[in-house]
């Protein structure tokens, strides 16, 4: 039996068909991966470029606000000139989705702004100049002249260019990280900038008063602040006050020991010794002025126990001033003295009746005030604590109370040492009294002068008389 021919063209054709087809596919399909993946990695640059060029203009605002008010800029003003316009070109291109125009931008920018910060003795642009290390109440900070206030808190840091305000019952301890310590008074406003020390040279670490009152602790080092149309130089191992008036633009400078010399914006100099102070008033910079001495406390005995079942009053005394007038007196229930229970600003005796009413622990302390209403630095302040009965524990089991010690910061001859004790205990930092808080957590910032290897002697006392103490070794460089 015959069989048909076969058509081996059309077989042919069939076949070449179907792996035709198929190897189509397959190229069509890498084909769309390749232009989907080709549009995708497109998209995917354009928007790494979106977010690299927002990065780095942001990173260029920051340096440009740490750079606000430091004198450096007058040795750089071309450079800064220049960082600018880059910078503004920058926010222009990115504005008009030109992001790589945007990034190369801003990246010149960035390396002028950080070149000047170099120079000027920053080589970090970011590394913190100073910390917070006591906050109590009302106390904000930004960042440069365009940030938002934030609320303070301790060891937050602040960089140059940073603005600080305290409410009318805030007050914040800051310490420098070449040593210096600053109390903000309530009601202040300052600057962290640096000082000019010469062109190529870093300048100092210092302060712009807008408004308000400032404590000062210097280390060896010294320190300047500066208020509109005058500036203060304080010597190391000095202790002084600065205060500005903004509506009478009226500045005091007050030295309690060591010195400082003040300069004035029209060419005016005082040199101010211990005890002494200078007023800056209507363009002029008045002599120097002597202060009352500081008065010292009798008693109670610092750290002193009340009972409110034994005790219902305790008499605060002080020796007399010669110079003095009158007396004023604080009573407050923390050391940085805001929001306080007594403010006395005309006790004409050396003494005071206290009456204790409720538990707790509180701080007192005495500046002696001249007939022309001079008044000088504030005594040091002593402590004690008022307890009742039900929390007595002089009947318990003899047992010493907890005392933990948290990292101890170091910034030179400044110590922030915390930690934790029970609450109710009374402690004491070299001899110092600390104020403990209610869950028994607790900060002291205290200086030694001498340099070295040294010792911190940390005790805390519970009612009935048992003593824990930790003596934790540091070691001590003057600055």
């Amino acid at each position: 039996m015959e069989h048909p021919p076969i058509d081996t063209k059309r077989r042919d054709w069939y076949i070449v068909s179907v792996d035709t087809l198929r190897a189509w596919g397959v190229v069509l399909v890498l084909a769309a991966l390749v232009v989907g993946g080709y549009f995708g990695y497109r998209a995917w640059e354009r928007h790494d470029l979106e977010r690299r060029a927002a990065s780095t203009i942001r990173d260029a605002r920051t340096l440009l606000s740490r750079l606000q008010g430091d004198d450096a800029l007058d040795d750089y003003r071309s450079e800064y000139q220049s960082a600018m316009e880059s910078l503004n070109a920058a926010t222009s291109a990115y504005n008009d989705r030109r992001y790589e125009d945007a990034l190369d931008l801003a990246l010149q920018s960035h390396k002028l702004l950080q070149g000047i910060l170099n120079a000027s003795g920053n080589p970090q642009g970011g590394a913190g100049q100073a910390q917070f290390i006591s906050v109590q109440g009302r106390v904000e900070f930004r960042r440069g002249e365009g940030g938002e206030w934030q609320d303070a808190r301790p060891r937050g840091v602040l960089y140059i260019g940073d603005h600080v305000k305290t409410g009318a019952n805030g007050s914040a301890e800051i310490v420098f990280s070449d040593g210096n310590l600053y109390t903000a008074r309530p009601d202040t406003q300052l600057v962290v900038f640096r000082s000019r020390s010469g062109h190529g040279l870093p300048g100092e670490q210092a302060i712009r008063m807008d408004y308000g009152w400032v404590n000062l602790n210097t280390s060896k080092r010294g320190i300047k602040v500066s208020v509109p149309e005058a500036e203060a130089r304080v010597e190391g191992d000095s202790e002084a006050s600065v205060s500005y008036d903004a509506g009478s633009k009226t500045a005091r400078f007050a030295a309690i020991r060591g010195g400082m010399k003040v300069d004035s914006a029209s060419g005016e100099h005082r040199d101010v010794g211990a005890l002494e102070q200078v007023i800056h008033a209507a363009g002029k910079l008045s002599g120097p002025e002597a202060l009352p001495g500081e008065p010292e406390l009798l008693t109670p005995e610092d750290n002193s126990d009340f009972s409110l079942e034994r005790t219902a009053k305790t008499v605060l005394t002080w020796e007399p001033v010669k110079t003095a007038k009158t007396y004023a007196l604080e009573v407050s229930a923390n050391r940085l003295f805001v929001d306080n229970l007594i403010e006395a600003r005309d006790r004409k005796t050396t003494e005071a009746t206290l009456g204790l009413r409720g538990e707790g622990s509180f701080f007192w302390r005495v500046a002696a005030v001249t007939a022309a209403g001079v008044r000088g630095p504030w005594s040091s302040a002593r402590g004690f604590r008022v307890s009742s009965f039900r929390h007595d524990k002089s009947g318990g089991d003899g047992e010493p109370p907890k005392l933990e010690l948290a990292e101890i910061k170091a910034y030179g001859s400044i110590f922030i040492v915390g930690g934790k004790t029970e609450p109710g205990c009374t402690l004491e930092i070299n001899g110092e009294p600390v104020q403990v808080g209610a869950d028994g957590t607790f900060t002291k910032t205290i200086q030694i002068t001498k340099e070295g290897w040294s010792f911190i002697e940390v005790r805390a006392r519970d009612a009935g008389g048992n003593e824990t103490v930790v003596s934790p070794r540091v070691f001590v460089e003057i600055l």
